[in-house]
């Protein structure tokens, strides 16, 4: 009788070490994977991620940029829409969130949708004021508002 209860507490224990996932973990193999170019993979692990924690703006984002390199890749236009779905995800997880802001942004702008990407630009450096890219932003701002 000891060895069976000892043994139903061992399965308790190993079960409840084993049985919850770390996102943490999905989120750093999809970084191996879109390093690799792996992007089906890459998707997968985000996808967990966002799976386990819903208002993981990172993940999401991670997620739209190996859309963009998969439908760079394959030239599928379907895979698009998917990118821009994972940015807007992104930027609804984190309304701050200017990295995906500025990704959405330029998804937009290479599409030729300037308009929808100019406010994206401008919220984006408010609220990073010294991005890197700063002068292109505002140059690319200045073409989406610009009348026809």
């Amino acid at each position: 009788m000891y060895k069976f209860i000892l043994g139903i507490v061992i399965l308790l224990v190993l079960g409840s070490c084993g049985g919850s996932e770390n996102p943490e973990k999905y989120m750093q193999a999809g970084f191996v994977h879109f390093q690799k170019q792996e992007y089906d993979q890459a998707i997968a692990n985000y996808q967990k991620v966002v799976e386990l924690e819903p208002r993981a703006a990172a993940a999401y984002n991670m997620l739209g940029m190996a859309y963009r390199l998969k439908a760079n890749q394959l030239g599928l236009a379907e895979l698009r829409s998917k990118e821009i779905a994972a940015f807007q995800k992104s930027i609804e997880a984190d309304p701050n969130y200017w990295v995906a802001m500025v990704n959405l942004g330029a998804t937009y702008y290479y599409r030729g949708e300037k308009a929808k990407a100019a406010p994206l630009f401008k919220k984006a450096l408010t609220l990073n004021s010294q991005h890197p890219e700063k002068e292109q932003l505002e140059k690319m701002i200045a073409e989406g508002e610009a009348r026809p």
